[in-house]
């Protein structure tokens, strides 16, 4: 799972594959809830084979990515 960069500097997008397990909405949810668990997560828009994921323009991605790296580990 890699943070892909967007034209926009506080996105990111994750490419999704089959082994995601991204499938049905509960479990979409459940991502998108852990996700907005994380201190400075803004936003998460999933789309087919994608997550976007926006943070606050006062976070660094460098303090956030291990922690949606780690909630992606966890599938």
């Amino acid at each position: 799972m890699e943070l892909l960069d967007t034209p926009n500097p506080n996105a990111k997008k994750i490419l999704l594959d089959d082994s995601n397990n991204l499938n049905d909405q509960s479990h979409e949810y459940d991502i998108s809830n852990d996700l907005y668990k994380i201190d400075g997560v803004a936003s998460v828009f999933l789309g087919p084979g994608f997550i976007t994921i926006t943070k606050s323009e006062n976070i660094d991605w460098e303090s956030i990515n291990q922690d949606i790296i780690n909630i992606f580990d966890k599938m």
